[in-house]
């Protein structure tokens, strides 16, 4: 049982996804203090592009998600499941697996949500600056 709720920690990530979890926790928490959730995202993206579209992802993402999409605080160093599934998502999509990708979302949303995520995740991962 333990193994099934187990999630990955935040450090065992690779760098863009690592940046892109760090830069979603931000997103939220400056949302949730009425800050601005672009320039949090720009101050851990590094790049305005990439803030932008990672916005545009997580609407996207919370319009397509069958519950409430679970974040865990900043300071936190394990992800929640749906940390973990956007991490996979961000590293599916920038290798163009789309079938995996698909198959990552397959039983939680729509074949032509995926498909919408598919495309903004790829645009998102493209856009990341190399560290």
């Amino acid at each position: 049982m333990e193994s099934l709720t187990r999630t990955p920690e935040l450090q065992s990530l690779p760098a863009d996804r690592l940046r892109v979890v760090r830069a979603m926790r931000c997103w939220v928490a400056a949302h949730r203090l009425g800050g601005c959730p672009i320039g949090a995202l720009r101050a851990q993206l590094g790049c305005p592009r990439a803030a932008a579209h990672l916005h545009l992802l997580l609407e996207e993402v919370g319009a397509a998600w069958p519950d409430p999409f679970a974040v865990s605080p900043p300071c936190c160093g394990m992800l929640s499941h749906d940390e973990a599934t956007l991490a996979d998502m961000v590293g599916l999509a920038s290798n163009g697996d789309q079938p995996g990708f698909d198959r990552l979302l397959r039983e939680m949303v729509a074949p032509d949500e995926r498909e919408r995520l598919f495309h903004s995740t790829r645009v998102l991962a493209d856009l990341l600056p190399a560290q």
